[in-house]
């Protein structure tokens, strides 16, 4: 099957439209949205940081939702809420000191809510 030259010259100028779109949307995201943050579980946060302040992280979006997400995709919510205010604070490690996960379970009247709660740090 061939394809007329001007379909052929419409389809190549659709694509560089679309690849500057989206070169556009990658330069215009904020710097915090591409810094890395490292998340630590265990007894102690990292070692000679500058601690931030308390951050909380949740799988929920508002309070009068009714969530009926996919346990997996809850729990990528609520760790990308907790980086999200994480890098508000400019810190680029969290150590998770609290996290309810009830989320896991499908029971009645049980909220799926899953909250992850840290201590944000600056570390060199």
């Amino acid at each position: 099957m061939s394809v007329s030259k001007e379909a052929s010259k419409l389809i190549q100028k659709i694509v560089l439209v679309l690849l500057i779109l989206g070169c556009t949307e990658a330069l215009a995201q904020p710097e915090e949205a591409t810094k890395a943050v490292t998340m630590i579980l265990g007894e102690q946060g990292p070692d000679g940081c500058e601690l931030l302040g308390r951050v909380k992280g949740s799988s929920k979006e508002s309070e009068a939702e009714e969530d009926n997400t996919p346990y997996v995709d809850r729990l990528i919510r609520a760790r990308n809420d907790l980086r999200s205010e994480a890098q508000k604070l400019g810190g680029n490690n969290v150590h998770i000191i609290y996290s309810n996960n009830t989320g896991k379970y499908d029971i009645p009247g049980v909220d799926k809510e899953i909250i992850f709660i840290g201590n944000v740090y600056r570390c060199e």
